[in-house]
């Protein structure tokens, strides 16, 4: 009897030798998810899935999808998200009221969209009086029109806002309901193609070369009780985010079936946002573009001076440094990832 107790326990520990993963439970996570269905851009947390990087780390996260990054934030704010996607200009205004949330990393911490519009506008001047598609006020497209309309000394009140989600973008202004839009990058190569006489009136990146674009946030007091989850969680999405530049075909195959758009247009956004080095390799939150974006923010009327948040009071940024030590440290050699 003892050896048959022996040889049981001695078999189980193999087995949790040999399958650690499947030894433990999964840990779910509630995942916010920014766009529905998402472009290219926000496709890192679906590489982690698919890929079993979530796995690797005993998570199994169920994605909860949005119409924007002001949603998720709020979903965030009011709880029952884990962690969420969403643009920096909500993240930075929800930190400056104390909302109570933290960022840990970013999807894509560069700008890749450009602002759209109709084929008769030629200039910045030309908005005066035209209907600006916009989510809501505080989301990242409505920030990034004002930033526009700002360079050439109009303000929200010279312009009439229509609100638009970021799917309907595109059929907006093909319609000819809205006459700009802020687009990422495949649905400008859409608009364009459905629309050969859309303008692009500028590429964002251009006069906002340090405008930090995109966070995960997650609520600071679920972060300091489980820290070890969200550094498990950032070292899936760091992983996922090193492999989309390692494996362009099945990083397109993953994104074309998240996304639902063509291959092509797909293939081609991949190798525009991969040029630029759009997804972070390792932190993404350097403290002069993050400091950047928080004055401008102030200068577009955002948030007040005196509400202006610190780096510290934004970032968590021991979670994904944690995560990175984790995966054997930052990457290095290639201009992309300075």
């Amino acid at each position: 009897m003892k050896k048959t107790v022996f040889l049981i326990a001695a078999w189980l520990g193999f087995a949790l030798l040999a399958h650690p993963a499947e030894a433990q439970n999964k840990r779910k996570v509630v995942f916010g998810v920014p766009v529905t269905p998402p472009n290219v851009v926000h496709i890192p947390p679906y590489i982690a899935k698919e890929m079993g990087f979530f796995a690797e780390v005993n998570i199994e996260p169920e994605f909860v999808n949005f119409e924007g990054g002001t949603q998720t934030l709020r979903g965030s704010v009011s709880g029952g998200l884990d962690i969420t996607g969403t643009s920096s200009d909500p993240a930075i205004i929800a930190a400056a009221r104390g909302a109570g949330t933290k960022v840990l990393g970013t999807y894509s911490h560069k700008l890749s969209q450009s602002m759209a519009v109709q084929g008769d506008i030629k200039s910045c001047k030309d908005l005066k009086g035209r209907k600006i598609g916009i989510q809501e006020v505080g989301a990242f497209n409505e920030v990034m029109s004002r930033a526009v309309l700002a360079s050439c000394g109009l303000t929200p009140k010279d312009v009439q806002y229509v609100n638009v989600s970021t799917k309907g973008r595109v059929a907006g202004l093909l319609a000819n309901q809205i006459d700009t839009a802020i687009l990422h990058v495949d649905q400008a190569l859409v608009a364009k193609k459905k629309k050969p006489d859309l303008n692009i009136l500028v590429n964002l990146w251009e006069p906002l070369p340090k405008w930090l674009y995109a966070a995960y946030i997650a609520p600071e007091k679920e972060i300091a009780s489980n820290k070890q989850l969200y550094v498990d969680i950032m070292t899936a999405l760091v992983k996922a985010n090193r492999f989309i530049y390692k494996d362009k075909a099945k990083t397109v195959e993953i994104a074309t079936k998240y996304t639902q758009q063509d291959a092509d247009v797909v293939g081609q956004t991949y190798d525009i946002l991969a040029n630029v080095g759009a997804w972070p390799v390792n932190e993404g939150l350097p403290k002069d573009m993050v400091d950047w974006t928080i004055n401008r923010q102030v200068e577009l009327g955002s948030i007040k001076a005196a509400e202006k948040p610190s780096y510290d009071k934004l970032i968590d940024i021991s979670v994904i440094q944690a995560a990175i030590a984790k995966l054997g440290g930052r990457m290095s050699g290639d201009k992309r990832w300075d």
